[in-house]
């Protein structure tokens, strides 16, 4: 991916974050995130993934530090960030289509009428192509599987043309091999797009994966070659051992958890 800035892509100084009840999340995060980085952040339930993102994207607002977001404060460079989060529901009953669903993402219409222009659902469809759904444009949405769903949604992330392109467990509801072509697609995407994921799953932590951000209320940041078995223990409080099948996980060399 080329480079068009020396400046990180997100920025995180000294940060703290507590909610109303006086319930510390996150404390004193320091890390950045370069151009062109595919970066994922894993921890326990609770320990701040998701407040990071929405740190990011300037839905919160930390206590203490600063964190500067393509440059400038979070919640300004909102047309340049996709993000597709960790649960959406659709009415099962709403007749949308995979092609209203991108189409979503789109943050302006024209002025006649509220409609979409030629241009936009032109982007839309690119978008469905990358993510491999062409030729389903006009299907119903309710009637995909969990990983075709889950595709059309970063579809919609896609369709502006982001800069930076924000994760929050994409592959939840994606069995084993489908897991597999979902990292296939996010190194292609890579090479276009910064990308920051949040993972639940340790086992499906790829090579194409540069660094891996643990977080449980402080942060850590790893390169993939040094996720140990004492590190997670640290992260999760568990008793964790990895070990490499590479003989299952193809030639993608995934690591995989033994607990």
């Amino acid at each position: 991916m080329k480079v068009d800035s020396p400046a990180p892509v997100v920025q995180f100084s000294d940060v703290n974050f507590a909610y109303e009840d006086g319930f510390t999340v996150l404390e004193n995060i320091n890390f950045s995130l370069e151009y062109g980085e595919f970066a994922c952040l894993v921890g326990p339930n609770g320990g701040g993934k998701t407040t990071l993102l929405k740190l990011m994207l300037g839905l919160l607002k930390p206590a203490s530090g600063s964190i500067k977001v393509l440059g400038e404060t979070p919640g300004r460079r909102q047309a340049n960030i996709g993000y597709v989060p960790q649960f959406s529901k659709f009415d099962a009953a709403f007749p949308v289509s995979v092609l209203d669903v991108v189409l979503m993402g789109c943050l302006q219409r024209s002025f006649f009428w509220g409609r979409y222009s030629d241009e936009q659902v032109a982007m839309a469809h690119r978008a469905i192509n990358e993510v491999g759904l062409q030729g389903k444009e006009h299907r119903g949405f309710a009637g995909l599987s969990g990983g075709q769903k889950q595709r059309a949604l970063i579809a919609r992330a896609l369709v502006s043309e982001p800069r930076l392109l924000l994760l929050d467990e994409p592959t939840a509801s994606v069995d084993v091999h489908g897991t597999e072509q979902f990292y296939n697609m996010f190194e292609e995407l890579n090479q276009k797009f910064t990308i920051l994921m949040v993972s639940h799953d340790i086992g499906f932590v790829s090579r194409q994966v540069r660094s891996v951000l643990c977080v449980r209320k402080t942060l850590q940041i790893h390169p993939v070659s040094e996720l140990t078995g004492e590190a997670l223990q640290q992260m999760y409080g568990l008793d964790v051992h990895l070990i490499r099948h590479d003989h299952r996980c193809s030639d993608k060399g995934h690591i995989c958890p033994h607990l």
